[in-house]
């Protein structure tokens, strides 16, 4: 570059001296001078050379047709001002590129930061990385629980969507009986709403008839009123004549068994029967829990006993007064039932006992029909 200045300002010299000459010139010496003088200012010791060149040339060239000369000059001319045009330009580049260059310092002192920056996040995330990991492996073992887990839960829903369709068809039949049962209750209200009617029909009744009970229980009081007038009328000897024969009223009747049945004996001994299943007791001159009947009057007694047994082992009762034998009832059979009954006509004292024996090795039979039974009534007193 530097080279380039020197030459256009030798050719301007050049131009300048030629000029001189043509108008009235100056001599070698002159030229030289001028040369020396502007290099002394501004040139580097480098153009010395330059300049006895341009000095040789200016001496061999000065006869040169001047045409040439300004053709020349006009082309160097044109060349430095598109050099001074391109080193503008590339003056404009070169602060264009040291601007760029500060920014790009700039930027990568900043990228710098954030490449530390970056460093210590890759170094956290490596540790987060491996804590994941570990996080993962966790979460594996637990969707492979999950997993049986979820097996499981199927299972139990399939089943429960069994239970579902049985519980289904269950309350479909339950709104079924729902709907009979909301049938039957419309027909029981209307059922009570006749009741209802009735139960007031028959108050309107009962009122009707205790009103005519009163009538009644008025009628009967005045007929007592007149039987107890009658009754006051009746002579003592009448009086005396009933109690007699209500004295008279005596007569009992029993079977052994009151529940059930069952075979009474064999025993070793004699033992008195006890007919506790009484039918009737008028007097109540017959003990149940004893078997014995005691005379409440002098009189005369029918006295009637039955047995019922079974084959093998036979059946003997007697009926006693007072300790001693008056009739047997006896049977005995190898198989098959055995029936026997027999009766007496006692007379007795007050106080006189009367009562039934079953002999020893012998045994009888009774049930709830009643096969085993002891009676007696009185036929009439005596004095």
């Amino acid at each position: 570059m530097k080279g380039l200045v020197c030459l256009l300002l030798l050719l301007e010299t050049f131009v300048c001296v030629v000029q001189h000459q043509v108008d009235g010139g100056l001599n070698e010496n002159e030229i030289s001078q001028q040369l020396r003088s502007e290099d002394g200012g501004q040139n580097p010791p480098q153009t010395d050379t330059l300049r006895d060149e341009a000095s040789t040339d200016s001496q061999q060239n000065y006869h040169l047709c001047f045409t040439d000369i300004h053709a020349a000059l006009r082309e160097l001319t044109a060349t430095v001002t598109e050099q001074r045009v391109n080193i503008r330009e590339l003056t404009a580049t070169v602060t264009e590129q040291k601007t760029n260059i500060r920014e790009l310092t700039t930027t990568v002192t900043e990228q710098k930061g954030n490449i530390r920056e970056l460093t210590a996040t890759v170094t956290e995330q490596k540790g987060n990385i491996r804590e994941l990991t570990a996080t993962v492996t966790e979460q594996k073992a637990n969707n492979r629980e999950l997993t049986a887990n979820i097996r499981e839960l199927t299972a139990t829903v399939t089943e429960q969507k069994g239970n579902i369709r049985e519980l289904t068809a269950t309350v479909t039949e339950q709104k079924g009986n729902i709907r009979e049962l909301t049938a039957t209750v419309t027909e029981q209200k209307g059922n009570i709403r006749e009741l209802t009617a009735t139960v007031t029909e028959q108050k309107a009744n009962i009122r009707a008839l205790e009103t005519r009970l009163r009538e009644q229980q008025t009628f009967v009081l005045e007929e007592l009123n007149k039987k107890n007038e009658e009754m006051s009328n009746l002579t003592l000897g009448q009086v005396e004549l009933r109690k007699e024969n209500r004295d008279r009223e005596i007569a009992f009747s029993a079977s052994l068994m009151q529940s059930g049945s069952g075979e009474i004996g064999p025993f070793t001994a004699e033992i008195t029967l006890t007919y506790r299943n009484v039918f009737t007791n008028i007097g109540n001159a017959y003990n149940p829990i004893t078997g014995v009947f005691t005379a409440p009057l002098k009189g005369a007694y029918m006295f009637r006993v039955s047995l019922y047994g079974h084959g093998g082992t036979p059946a003997t009762v007697t009926i006693d007064k007072n300790g001693e034998r008056t009739v047997v009832a006896h049977d005995i059979q190898a198989q098959d039932r055995l029936n026997s009954s027999n009766g007496v006509v006692l007379i007795l004292e007050v106080g006189d006992v009367v009562y039934v024996r079953l002999w020893s090795g012998n045994r009888i039979f009774d049930s709830e029909n009643n096969h085993s039974t002891f009676s007696g009534f009185l036929l009439f007193p005596l004095r």
